[in-house]
């Protein structure tokens, strides 16, 4: 009876454990999809109030671009994927909330030159598309998609985190416009 105990004791430790994990990782995903929030992820990023720091990437023609280029018209940066399901549903909206809302709307793929323009064209983006680089996302602190940042005419961040719904981007889109 005791060495039955023992194993059955450590039987239900070996399942006790992936199953704790496995709830911390729906409490999350619930927390995303249900509240529209994730605070872990949510606290990455440039703190708002602050300024965007200076950081360079290149456009989809390969032309140089800098965050200083943000200054004097209120944007919305939307970070995205090809392989983002999120982006795809959102991205139809995104030129459309940012210019009914009159910001500059600047997406920002994780892919490669070539994949990105094959992606622009699929969705018929014809707004300005940046290519991030891994150092590049690094120095505004982005780690998912799909990720946003409001930043207002004196490139200060106004809002920032992850936009899972067209109600999320009109949200980012307003409060670029606030200075």
């Amino acid at each position: 009876m005791n060495s039955f105990f023992w194993i059955s004791y450590a039987i239900l430790w070996i399942l006790v454990v992936p199953l704790v994990i496995l709830n911390l990782v729906l409490f999350r995903q619930l927390g995303i999809m249900v509240m529209g929030t994730a605070r872990g992820v949510n606290q990455s990023g440039i703190p708002v109030g602050n300024k965007m720091p200076r950081a360079t990437t290149t456009t989809l023609q390969g032309a140089e671009w800098s965050t200083g280029e943000l200054i004097g018209t209120p944007s919305l940066m939307l970070f995205g994927s090809p392989t983002c399901k999120e982006c795809a549903e959102i991205l139809p909206d995104f030129q459309r909330i940012a210019m009914m809302n009159n910001v500059k709307p600047i997406l920002l793929l994780f892919a490669s030159a070539d994949l990105a323009l094959d992606y622009v064209r699929k969705i018929a983006y014809d707004d300005e598309v940046l290519i991030v680089s891994s150092e590049f996302a690094n120095h505004l602190d982005v780690q998912v998609t799909p990720y946003a940042y409001a930043v207002d005419a004196n490139g200060t961040i106004r809002h920032k985190g992850l936009v899972n719904s067209r109600e999320q981007l009109e949200a980012y889109a307003k409060a670029s416009r606030v200075s």
